[in-house]
């Protein structure tokens, strides 16, 4: 009899990792996917990541800072390009 893998939820895991995007954003001036992988357990879906990244964005917590990309640090990205994001600035209100 084979064990079942554990799968996680994906909203679940998503929410998650808004989370801790928003965190990381609150302690470093810059970061990446990189930051994101060492906080968060591993996702089911290489695909989330990314989608936590824009979901993070789309809620106004960051945004890409100044449309840069540096190499990943994660070996099995074989450091490919990853963009770096900043916490976004709040609008000056008049």
């Amino acid at each position: 009899m084979r064990a079942m893998a554990f799968e996680q939820d994906k909203d679940e895991w998503l929410e998650d990792a808004v989370a801790t995007i928003i965190g990381i954003a609150e302690k470093q001036e810059t970061f990446t996917a990189d930051d994101l992988r060492r906080e968060m357990r591993e996702p089911d879906d290489s695909h989330w990541p990314g989608t936590a990244f824009t979901k993070a964005r789309s809620l106004g917590y960051i945004e890409g800072f100044e449309d840069r990309y540096v190499k990943s640090t994660t070996p099995s990205r074989n450091h490919s390009a990853i963009k770096l994001w900043t916490k976004k600035k709040q609008e000056a209100r008049s």
